[in-house]
C-alpha cells in the first residue's frame, strides 16, 4: 500500500484511486503538496552536470581537500530543495493573486497547499523559508569550498529567475518570459552550476551540453501553459502560449521536444556526449511516439476513464515524451564512463 501511495504521488501527482489524500502518510502528503512529481526535471537538470563531469574525468577536490563529488552533490541537493520551495512559492503567490481557486487548473488537478485547507498562508511561507534557507546553506557551502563567487552568481541568477517567475516586480510568466526563464534555469544554470561545483572550472562545451535538457524542460512548461490557455487568457495572465495561440504553441512544444532529442543524439555523434547516448536517444524517441502524438493534437473535450490529472493534458504528454531523453542522458553518461565510451 505504501509503495502504491508513493508511486501515485510521484508518477501521477495524485492519491491512489479511492484514497483520500488527507489520510496518506505525512511524507506522501508533503510530496503531493510540493508537486514532487516534477522534481525529475531538476534531478536531470542538476544531475547532468555531475554525470558530465564524471564522464569527462574533471571532478576535482577543493584546495582544502574536500571531495569535489561532495561539493557537487551539495549543489545538486540544493537545486532540488530550491525547486520544491519555488513550487510552493508559486502556489502562495498565485493564491494571493486570486488565481489558484476552484475553477482554475492548479486548484483542480491536485491539492493546493492553501486552497485545499492543508495549511494556512503563514504556515506555507514558513515552509518556503525553511526550504529556501536549506538550499541557500548548501549553495553557500559550495561557494566557500570552491572560493568562487561565480557559484554564488549562478545561485543568485537561479533564485531571481525562479522567484521572478510569478512574483513582482518581474512577473515573468505574465510577460510571456516564463518559458525563456525555464530554458535558462533548467539548462545552463543548473547543469553548469553543479558542473562548476564538482570541478572548480566551467567551459563553453559544458554549458552547451546542458541545452538539450533545457529545451525539454521548457517543452513541459509549454504543455502546462497549453492546458491553462483559456483560464490564463480570461484572467489576464499573458503567458507566451496565450500570446502566440494554442496551435502555434503546440508546434513550438513539438519543436522543443524534437530539438532536445536531436541535440542529444547529435552531441553523442560529435563527442560532446558519449557516443552511446546517440542510439539511446533514437530508441527513446521511438518509444515516445505516442506521447508526441498527444502533444500534436488538441486536448479532448473530456478525460479518458481513470485519467488522474484533468484538466491538465498536454503537460503530462510532454513530460512522458521527454522521459526517454532523461534516460538516454543519464544511462548514456553512466555507461559512457564505465565503458570508457
Amino acid at each position: 500500500m505504501a509503495l502504491r501511495t508513493y508511486a501515485s504521488v510521484l508518477l501521477r501527482q495524485s492519491a491512489p484511486d479511492g484514497v483520500d489524500w488527507r489520510t496518506m502518510p505525512v511524507l506522501a502528503r508533503a510530496l503531493l503538496l510540493a508537486r514532487a512529481s516534477v522534481l525529475p526535471l531538476t534531478v536531470v537538470g542538476a544531475g547532468q552536470g555531475l554525470l558530465y563531469a564524471w564522464w569527462r574525468g574533471t571532478i576535482s577536490d577543493t584546495a582544502d581537500g574536500v571531495s569535489g563529488l561532495l561539493v557537487g552533490g551539495a549543489a545538486f541537493i540544493g537545486a532540488n530543495l530550491a525547486h520544491a520551495a519555488n513550487n510552493l512559492a508559486n502556489d502562495w503567490r498565485d493564491y494571493q493573486d486570486g488565481l489558484d481557486r476552484p475553477g482554475y487548473p492548479r486548484a483542480d488537478y491536485s491539492p493546493h497547499p492553501i486552497a485545499s485547507g492543508a495549511m494556512s498562508g503563514r504556515t506555507l511561507l514558513l515552509v518556503i523559508a525553511v526550504l529556501t534557507g536549506l538550499a541557500a546553506l548548501l549553495g553557500g557551502f559550495t561557494m566557500v569550498m570552491r572560493a568562487d563567487l561565480t557559484l554564488g552568481l549562478f545561485a543568485l541568477a537561479g533564485l531571481l529567475l525562479s522567484w521572478g517567475y510569478t512574483d513582482p516586480p518581474l512577473r515573468l510568466k505574465r510577460r510571456g518570459l516564463g518559458e525563456l526563464s525555464v530554458l535558462i534555469v533548467w539548462g545552463p544554470l543548473m547543469g553548469g552550476g553543479t558542473y562548476l561545483a564538482a570541478t572548480g572550472t566551467l567551459d563553453g562545451i559544458a554549458l552547451l551540453a546542458t541545452l538539450p535538457w533545457g529545451m525539454i524542460a521548457t517543452a513541459v512548461l509549454f504543455g502546462k501553459h497549453l492546458d491553462k490557455i483559456d483560464a490564463d487568457g480570461s484572467r489576464g495572465v499573458r503567458t507566451l502560449v496565450v500570446r502566440i495561440g494554442e496551435q502555434r504553441a503546440r508546434a513550438v512544444t513539438l519543436a522543443l521536444l524534437s530539438g532536445g532529442y536531436v541535440a542529444v543524439a547529435l552531441f553523442g555523434a560529435l563527442g560532446i556526449f558519449p557516443w552511446i547516448v546517440a542510439p539511446l536517444a533514437g530508441l527513446g524517441a521511438l518509444s515516445a511516439r505516442a506521447a508526441f502524438k498527444i502533444v500534436a493534437e488538441p486536448r479532448p473535450a473530456a478525460p479518458p476513464p481513470g485519467y488522474p490529472l484533468w484538466p491538465l493534458w498536454h503537460v503530462g504528454a510532454a513530460f512522458l515524451a521527454g522521459r526517454p531523453a532523461m534516460g538516454a542522458l543519464f544511462v548514456g553518461l553512466i555507461l559512457g564512463t564505465l565503458l570508457g565510451a
